[in-house]
């Protein structure tokens, strides 16, 4: 049984390190969370640490995105702010994204919802969904490229 008093203490401390004191419990929070629903589906992690710090990241970059602001990483792993164009860039590429997953169909939106919002692997999303590990990948494969082409359609070029 980990010791999750442990895990909550290297969480909060990876996002303090890397987001802001108003956003830190809260994405420590999350990545918790994460990290519980994870090891409910897989065996534990050899290196705790560097796991967590890892599911913190993501965590941070997802709770980020949420709230309107572009961060990357920087040569060094960091967080980094991108600045105002990028926002306007991410936040354009967001409402695009919206409109053509508003497009898919309910499966589809489903299918892509467990494996991008929900951060499942491919084998997760097969067995959340009672499905054969091979038929999620070639619905996530199929998915994408409806998504792919909503996409391409709307801004007039081909994406990659």
């Amino acid at each position: 049984m980990p010791d999750w008093e442990l895990m909550h203490r290297l969480c909060l401390r990876e996002a303090r390190r890397i987001a802001p004191p108003t956003d830190a419990a809260d994405i420590a929070q999350e990545a918790l969370i994460r990290a519980w629903k994870s090891l409910q589906t897989t065996q534990a992690p050899d290196h705790l640490g560097a796991w967590l710090r890892t599911i913190v990241r993501r965590e941070a970059m997802r709770y980020r995105a949420r709230n309107g602001v572009f961060i990357g990483l920087d040569d060094h792993g960091e967080l980094t702010d991108q600045g105002a164009s990028k926002r306007l860039e991410v936040l354009d590429l967001q409402v695009d994204v919206r409109r053509a997953v508003s497009s898919l169909t309910p499966d589809d939106r489903k299918l892509l919802a467990l494996r991008y919002v929900d951060d499942l692997t491919q084998p997760a999303v097969a067995s959340a969904l009672g499905i054969p590990e091979g038929t999620a990948k070639v619905r996530l494969h199929r998915a994408r490229g409806r998504l792919q082409k909503v996409l391409s359609q709307h801004d007039g070029r081909e994406r990659r």
